[in-house]
Formats: C-alpha cells, structure tokens, sequence
C-alpha cells in the first residue's frame, strides 16, 4: 500500500508540474504576423542648403546640408555676424518652407550659462527680417524663443535669404568659456 500511495503521489506531482507548464505557455504565447516595407532611399542635393556667406565666422565648416559657426562673443559687447550664413533655395521651379527648431544647448542651465546674455539666429530676406530663433539668459537659465517653433517660412524659388548671427555676454563673462549649439533646420519638400 506504501509504493502506490507514492506512486500516486508522483503522478499527482507530475500532473500538476504537466498542467502548470501548458498553462505558462499558453499565457506567454503572442500572435503576430508581419507587414513587408521595401524602402528605397536614393541619395541626392538638398534643394534648401547652405552656402557661405561674407560675414561667414573665421574657422567655420559649411557644407550643403551641415554647418559649424565658430562665433565669438566679447565680454560687454554685442558681435553680429551680418550675413553669417547664406540658406538657398536652389530649385528652380517651387518655393519651399523652412524653420530653425532648437535641438540643444550646452552648457545646460548651471553657473557657466552666465557667460551670455543671448545668441541669437536672425533670419533676413531681401525686403528685410523674416523670423528668428533667439537664446537669452537670465539667472543662469536659458530661454529659447520662440520656445516651440512650428511656423515654417516659404523660401521663393531660386532665391537665397541669410542668417545674421548676434553674440553678446556680459562684463563679467569669463574668456574660454564654449557655448555650443545644436538647431535643426527643418524643410518642408
């Protein structure tokens, strides 16, 4: 009687152990199925890019579709870069729609943003000023303005409008000191 009760017992085990496992694997099992996308991506000039302009910062890289301004910022003065950066339409047939978006700032907002008062990114046009983006400091935080850009600007065919560039710090801004800045320029195709 002892060996079938530990038989039984066993089997119980067994059932339970059977029952459990089927149970974990009905509930983790997922059903799916798949959708095909076959991209094709072709390499070609951007119809809005960058050129450089006159007034263009000693030491700056630009490039088509990418540029590094190195601007200066003296202490207790404001610098402007006029014409620092050419943005052109380059197709010949269609206006296109650009903004100038924030991406991002360093340093972050800490004791070093005290080093500036604003950067700003002027856009102009033949007939004059079109829109801006412009970085302003106060108590060691900064401020983008507009703080959410979502109007895009129709740029005319064949046409070409200009960043002017305006650094200013304060007398008490410290020599060495980077600012550095990421902005998107987005466009609308």
């Amino acid at each position: 009687m002892e060996i079938k009760k530990i038989l039984l017992r066993k089997e119980m085990k067994l059932v339970t152990l059977l029952l459990t496992s089927l149970l974990i694997a009905t509930a983790s099992a997922t059903v799916y199925y798949s959708l095909t996308m076959q991209p094709r991506v072709t390499v070609s000039t951007p119809l809005i890019k960058f050129s450089q302009a006159p007034d263009n910062p000693t030491g700056s890289t630009v490039n088509d579709a990418w540029v590094r301004l190195n601007a200066t910022s003296y202490p207790n003065a404001t610098l402007t870069y006029e014409k620092a950066l050419y943005i052109n339409n380059t197709d010949s047939s269609s206006a296109h729609s650009f903004m100038l978006r924030h991406v991002d700032i360093s340093p972050k907002n800490n004791s070093d943003v005290g080093n500036w008062v604003s950067i700003k990114f002027l856009v102009y046009n033949t007939t004059g000023y079109v829109f801006s983006l412009n970085y302003t400091v106060t108590s060691d935080i900064w401020y983008v303005q507009p703080g959410l850009q979502t109007n895009y600007y129709s740029i005319p065919a064949s046409t070409g409008w200009w960043i002017r560039l305006e650094t200013r710090s304060p007398a008490t801004a410290t020599t060495t000191k980077v600012c550095d800045i990421q902005i998107s320029v987005d466009v609308q195709k």
